[in-house]
């Protein structure tokens, strides 16, 4: 059995590559510098060198001696360097790096240095050295300190190279001889100690000889530090403080070796707290990561023994049995018999009991001996046999696997399962297809499914052929383009769009248009398409129900052209309608039907109140009761109904409509429409008022006739003075009845234009002056137009004949104003003319018909004020008379020439 737990097992050499941070569960070795701790490193650096330029210039300065600082010191090296050669020489065993080794060496080389020079420096212990002289203190520490930087620079160099398969005999060698280097070097110490040159003399320094060793030493670290940063690129966590621990002992050995010059000193100090910090640096990293592996540790620990008790829950719950068994074998390593080992609970309740520690011969005899084949096959072979059959306990079928452990050669494995079920389900399956298919057969509808990511056509029923006249053979297994060239071009893109929506798991209606493949007819398509999911709620294909909608898209057509041509009847007729449903009690208004009551379209919502509100009070009893009546008696409701609008307005109506009833008789439904007959009521109206204004004019303008002719004929001396004399007057009334005629509703005659019209119809000679002055658009009311034109023509008559505009010297002048009297304008006409001198045979001007009309007749209609007086140089009449409210609009002034 394969665990259910998921082990991932980092190799040194992913590490190595980067694909482990220093963080990951790798070797601590290997861990990678990220920014954040190159920068660590900088600032540490940097306050290394800030430190040391704030005590360079006092290194020289003497503090009070104490020997056993410097044991103390070297015993803390020792340790360090101690702890951390240990851990590196860890990291060497499991990666097997070189570079590793040099620098666990280098450490053990410094430890062993440490101790030896703790142990050689004077008065640390005893008065002296415990062994060795002055010199073997001195000569130890450049030793230690000139070949310490050695080992790294060995680490350096092997940084590039891959990891050794094996260890080789100069690396078994390795610490051996670390050891026996340092005894040997502090055997020659100790030995040579009278014949070594001289760098101390008691506690100082000799300034030539100790600046140009320890010069030696500070280049041999300096270098160092360049081979490292060269050839490492400080990738890794533990070049970074590498080289943090070189800076620190350059710095070192500048303090306490170049700058000093005797023990005790500032310098001393301080120098040798910077090479315990860089020794501190590196075994703080180390230590460090050998912590965070120690709680790896315990977490893989923890995570392997839940892999365990997991794996024995899934063991104990997988929905297969399991068995494993061993294979017993003959002389010949045939297998005879196998022995059930392990078994799982599910494996129990599909045998019924337990049979581990059993034999198969001994639990199914007849049932073994063809499973000893197959087990005998896999044990010789290897791999796995599957097979399927009846249980000979419960005759239901399962499924098997056969399989041979790695862990083991004899040991198989026996999955199996209980596949009644699926059994059961693929026959229901082949049942329900096959309904499908016979539906499909037999449906007028045509009925397809597709493949729901590729649209690939996996099934379309025969009624496509006789629906469309194209063959479902080369549609089936082709793909959507297939499809969509049957389809009209105007309608591809839709036909796109609502696949794509059923795709996202929409149910879509649309309708296309498709080419019949014999006839050529276009035909019209409504599809209903819809996704089809499996048993994960997953779309896998796409399902479609289609239909020839070409008839009723025809019979469609056919009643909206219908319906446009009721609906432009009933706008141009402007015919209101209403249809009120008496069950639901909604009605149904048309747009006129709302403006014949004053409401705006959509202003209210149509119901029987919102009619009855706007029928006119004195018509709401009357219009109630025919609408009752035609719903008891299933009559036709007729009816003309005054609506009353929000302006006050009142609005005629002729309403029709009809009940219809159900089979019970009751009343369901109301139709009828409705036209406005306003406009019709006020023709009918104007009519009748304008025929009673034609009688009472037609019966005036008779009676006027007859005066003039009665006048006329008294002042005639025979009938062709008659005829001459009544002709002109007949013409003057004419021009203002033609006058009158001309006005629109709401017009007035204007004095000026009377004027001018009956100055026109007389002064046609030329050669005589006439002046005009006044405001234009005096209106006159209708009632005085044709007495006072009357007035003006007999005076431009007698003008004509004997006065001023006989004579082209005559001159003509005439006046009129506007101005109020008791609140009402009067009109203030001046008639004056000048110029001819009458004669003492000639007839008198006026005195006739116009003067009478002027001196009587005006005051007595219009209660007029006038004057008519005779002078020398012709007639001076005067005319005020009240006149419409209407204000002027401008005033005239012309001198004109006839």
């Amino acid at each position: 059995m394969r665990s259910a737990t998921a082990h991932t097992v980092h190799s040194p050499r992913a590490i190595a590559s980067g694909t482990e941070g220093p963080q990951g569960p790798g070797f601590l070795g290997l861990a990678l510098a990220e920014r954040v701790d190159r920068r660590r490193a900088a600032w540490v650096v940097g306050v290394l060198l800030l430190a040391f330029i704030a005590t360079g210039p006092f290194a020289d300065r003497t503090l009070p001696a104490v020997p056993a600082f410097v044991p103390a010191y070297d015993a803390a090296v020792l340790v360090l360097a101690a702890i951390t050669a240990i851990i590196l020489h860890a990291q060497y065993r499991d990666l097997h790096e070189r570079g590793f080794l040099w620098l666990a060496c280098g450490y053990l080389f410094s430890a062993l240095f440490a101790l030896l020079h703790g142990l050689t420096f004077p008065d640390a212990f005893v008065s002296g050295s415990l062994f060795g002289g002055v010199q073997t203190t001195a000569w130890s520490w450049i030793l230690w300190h000139g070949i310490a930087p050695l080992f790294v620079t060995a680490y350096a160099l092997d940084a590039r190279r891959p990891p050794a398969t094996g260890a080789s005999l100069l690396e078994r060698a390795a610490y051996p001889a670390t050891v026996a280097l340092v005894a040997v070097l502090a055997l020659a110490l100790v030995r040579l100690d009278p014949v070594l040159p001289e760098l101390l003399t008691s506690a100082y320094y000799r300034p030539p000889s100790t600046r140009w060793i320890g010069g030696l030493v500070w280049a041999v670290h300096l270098a160092a530090l360049l081979v490292l940063v060269w050839r490492t690129r400080l990738r890794r966590l533990l070049d970074v403080w590498l080289c943090v621990a070189l800076v620190a002992a350059v710095i070192e050995l500048a303090l306490s070796g170049m700058m000093i010059t005797a023990r005790y000193q500032l310098g001393f100090y301080i120098g040798r707290v910077y090479g315990l910090a860089g020794a501190l640096f590196v075994v703080a990293l180390l230590l460090r990561h050998a912590l965070l592996l120690q709680a790896r540790l315990v977490r893989a620990a923890s995570a392997l023994h839940d892999s365990e008790r997991r794996f024995r829950d899934l063991f104990d719950s997988m929905g297969e049995a399991f068995y494993i068994g061993e294979a017993v074998t003959d002389a010949d390593g045939r297998v005879v018999d196998l022995m059930f080992l392990q078994e799982n609970p599910m494996a129990r309740r599909y045998v019924g009991r337990d049979i581990a520690g059993k034999r198969l011969c001994e639990v199914a005899p007849d049932f073994g001996r063809e499973w000893l084949h197959i087990v005998d096959e896999v044990v010789r072979n290897g791999g796995e046999r599957t097979l399927e059959g009846p249980s000979p306990r419960t005759r239901r079928h399962f499924h098997y696997r056969v399989f041979r452990l790695k862990s083991r050669k004899k040991q198989v494995g026996i999955l199996f399962q209980d596949i009644q079920p699926r059994r059961d389900a693929e026959k229901a399956l082949r049942d329900s297809e096959e309904r499908f298919s016979q539906f499909g057969q037999a449906s007028s509808s045509v009925l397809w499914i597709r493949d729901a990511t590729s649209l690939e056509m996996e099934y379309l029923s025969p009624s496509f052929e006789t629906t469309c006249g194209r063959g479902c053979v080369d549609l089936v297994g082709a793909g959507f383009e297939s499809w969509i060239a049957l389809v009209h071009p105007d309608d591809h893109e839709a036909v796109r769009r609502a696949m794509a929506r059923v795709q996202q798991g929409e149910r879509v209606e649309h309708e296309f248009r498709m080419v019949h493949g014999e006839t050529g007819e276009l035909l019209w398509i409504h599809s209903t398409e819809f996704p089809m999911r499996d048993i994960a709620c997953r779309i896998n294909r796409t399902g479609g129900i289609a239909q020839d909608a070409t008839l009723l898209k025809r019979a469609q057509a056919r009643l909206r052209e219908s319906e446009e041509r009721l609906r432009s009847a009933i706008e141009v007729g402007r015919l209101a309608t209403w249809d009120w449903n008496l069950t639901t009690g909604e009605v149904a208004w048309s747009d006129e039907h709302y403006r014949i009551e004053g409401y705006a379209p959509g202003e209210v919502v149509p119901s029987y109140e919102a009619w009855i509100a706007r029928v006119h009070p004195d018509d709401r009893e009357a219009a109630e009761s025919a609408v009752v009546h035609a719903m008891q008696t299933g009559g036709e409701y007729a009816r003309e109904v005054r609506f009353l609008h929000p302006d006050g307005s009142v609005h005629w109506a002729n309403a029709r409509g009809r009940f219809f009833y159900d089979a019970s008789g009751a009343p369901v439904r109301m139709i009828g429409s409705m036209l406005d007959t306003t406009q019709r009521r006020e023709f009918e109206e104007a009519q009748r008022v304008l025929v009673a204004e034609l009688q009472h004019r037609t019966r005036n303008l008779i009676a006027v006739v007859r005066a003039i002719s009665d006048r006329t004929l008294r002042e005639s001396p025979d009938m062709r003075h008659f005829a001459a004399a009544f002709s002109e007057r007949l013409d003057s009334l004419a021009r203002v009845q033609g006058l009158l005629s001309r006005l629109k509703e709401g017009q007035r005659v204007s004095f000026d234009e009377l004027l001018r019209m009956e100055l026109a119809a007389h002064l046609d000679e030329g050669g005589v002056r006439f002046d005009l002055e006044g405001p234009a658009d005096v209106s006159l009311r209708s009632s005085t137009v044709q007495p006072l034109a009357l007035a003006i023509h007999e005076l431009i008559t007698n003008a004509v004949k004997y006065g001023a505009l006989r004579d082209p010297r005559g001159r003509l002048r005439i006046r009129w104003r506007v101005e109020p009297e008791d609140g009402r304008p009067w009109l203030h006409v001046d008639w004056r003319e000048t110029g001819v001198a009458i004669g003492s045979g000639e007839p008198a001007p006026g005195g006739g018909a116009g003067r009478e009309l002027i001196e009587r007749a005006l005051p007595y209609q219009f209660g007029a004020r006038t004057t008519y007086t005779l002078t020398d140089e012709g007639v001076h009449c005067t005319i005020a008379m009240p006149i419409s409210r209407r204000e002027p609009l401008s005033s005239i002034s012309h001198d004109i020439r006839l």
